[in-house]
């Protein structure tokens, strides 16, 4: 894995990059999908860190090629979800361990 790749809002992008990462702008889902697309076709290789709203909105062909490339593997990052539909620490934490381990976990007290 030779570096970590963000694609988020471009309003959070210079704060990635104070951080020292590589964070990529897309204004909606269709670039962000055109921008990673362009990293499947040359081969880029790294971890790639997906705003989660782009995330859930790519298309399901688009979300099979990526799952699929190997040399790319990916997580979300929060997104901007409206107010109201929050999840909970706990629940962005199980749904990432989810999709990093295949397993759904649950917190003590909690039912899954």
């Amino acid at each position: 894995m030779s570096h970590l790749l963000i694609v988020t809002r471009p309003a959070l992008v210079p704060g990635f990059q104070l951080a020292g990462v590589e964070a990529f702008a897309a204004r909606d889902v269709e670039e962000a999908q055109q921008l990673i697309s362009k990293w499947l076709d040359i081969g880029e290789t790294g971890l790639l860190a997906i705003d989660e709203d782009f995330l859930a909105a790519f298309d399901s062909a688009f979300l099979q090629r990526l799952s699929a490339a190997e040399q790319l593997p990916y997580m979300t990052i929060p997104g901007d979800r409206p107010a109201g539909t929050e999840l909970s620490g706990r629940s962005r934490i199980a749904r990432m361990l989810r999709r990093a381990i295949g397993f759904h976990i649950t917190f003590q007290g909690e039912q899954g």
